[in-house]
């Protein structure tokens, strides 16, 4: 292109009139090396428009750290989402695992589920007797509050 043409270019440039086509050749001309020095004033114009598509090209190539960072703690995150969901799933298995042992242990014998029972409440009725004359001992002496406790531990020996 002729300097004649580029100046023209240029005018309707700056009227707004100009194609995108145009608007290459003028981005294409102001790029290259055969730039006369009278329009050199106007070739940082059309280099900064190429210059900032570049950079704007390397942004997106390149993610700054903040966002590294917090791709980073997303992804911690599910990880920790995952693992708090296994445990907790774990841990209400084990439970119902538990759960059924405890009540499916019974007696398949009527006669030694009743002789367990009586023990066991043997056992509550000898403890709430001696928690009754605990309450009765402080109107005691001392030299009777000595005996008594000795007849409690007795009592809870035979008991168990």
């Amino acid at each position: 292109m002729t300097t004649e043409q580029i100046k023209q270019l240029l005018e309707k440039y700056w009227a707004g009139d100009t194609s995108l086509d145009e608007e290459r050749a003028l981005k294409t001309f102001f790029s290259g090396d055969a730039v006369p020095e009278e329009l050199t004033k106007y070739r940082s114009l059309f280099l900064w428009k190429t210059k900032q598509m570049q950079v704007k090209d390397n942004r997106t190539l390149k993610m700054p750290a903040d966002n590294q960072w917090y791709s980073i703690l997303k992804i911690a995150a599910s990880i920790l989402l995952i693992l708090t969901m296994g445990i907790g799933i774990y841990t209400h298995y084990q439970q119902e695992k538990d759960m059924d042992r405890i009540f499916s242990e019974t007696y398949s014998n009527p006669e030694d589920a009743l002789k367990e029972t009586k023990i066991v409440i043997g056992k509550i009725s000898s403890a709430l007797n001696m928690a009754k004359d605990e309450q009765v001992e402080p109107q005691k002496t001392d030299s009777a509050e000595h005996s008594s406790k000795s007849n409690m531990n007795e009592r809870w020996e035979n008991a168990n």
